[in-house]
């Protein structure tokens, strides 16, 4: 029997991530080097193999966050389709005058002091959810959910949970919104928290603030990694205020949710 070729073992990657029920495949480094019999990753040889496997669609990262090739072996390689998703559209015609705040808000919002986690969903969140289209209908503050915490599902309780409208199902989830205090910089485990939310509830997009900064994060519903898409100070607020509303506002949410729920009808098809 022929031995397999790098592009064979590329291929059946490619066939196994399509054959999983999430579009996602997940080895250990030993594993996955020892597929291509790699026994010193030699960095041609992993860029190499990172282009053969790019080139069958397929997107590669280290769940560790380490660079290809440096992980450990008890590390996991990440295997999911390449997505390509649908950014805000650009517009020669700059965004209406009524989807801006006033200067009077803006300012408001810049020289406030926030003293707790509370503060910042009441002083900072909800002025913010309201300037970007959503209405009082759309919005559950302290939305119950469970999630995993190893291979056990715990309750918990996303900050907030952004709907269209007053049916709270999953179909029409559009924004999870995860709160710090201003006195903490945004951390991994923050965003991890955030991301666990929108793994159980399906969002659009989920954002993480604490008052001081805005991080929003495109959802890829499982079939590709998350999306990091936007990150701005809250001084930087005004001047970067039609960029955060092309991401999202409930326009921009609602057609994005659109996009991903026809993309993951469309995976589970085929």
């Amino acid at each position: 029997m022929p031995q397999k070729t790098e592009v064979d073992i590329a291929l059946e990657m490619y066939e196994s991530v399509m054959q999983s029920e999430d579009k996602q495949r997940r080895l250990r480094s030993s594993t996955f080097w020892g597929l291509f019999n790699v026994k010193a990753r030699q960095k041609k040889l992993v860029d190499r193999i990172e282009a053969l496997i790019s080139e069958q669609g397929l997107r590669i990262s280290v769940k560790s966050g380490a660079t290809l090739g440096e992980e450990s072996s008890s590390d996991w390689i990440l295997l999911s389709l390449k997505l390509t998703t649908p950014k805000p559209k650009e517009s020669d015609e700059p965004l209406e005058r009524s989807k801006w705040p006033s200067q009077d808000w803006f300012e408001m919002l810049r020289t406030r002091d926030f003293e707790s986690e509370r503060e910042v969903e009441a002083y900072f969140i909800a002025p913010l959810l309201e300037k970007l289209s959503y209405d009082y209908d759309d919005i559950v503050i302290g939305y119950g959910v469970e999630i995993f915490k190893g291979v056990q599902k715990t309750k918990a309780e996303a900050d907030f949970v952004i709907f269209n409208g007053r049916e709270r199902t999953k179909e029409n989830i559009l924004l999870v919104v995860e709160a710090k205090k201003s006195d903490k910089g945004i951390n991994v485990d923050h965003i991890g928290q955030a991301r666990s939310y929108a793994q159980e509830l399906f969002p659009a997009c989920y954002i993480v603030s604490n008052g001081q900064q805005i991080i929003v994060f495109q959802f890829n519903g499982g079939l590709a990694p998350d999306e990091r898409v936007l990150e701005l100070e809250r001084s930087e607020l005004e001047q970067r205020w039609e960029e955060l509303f092309k991401y999202v506002s409930k326009e921009a949410t609602l057609q994005r949710k659109e996009w991903m729920q026809k993309k993951i009808a469309s995976m589970k098809a085929n």
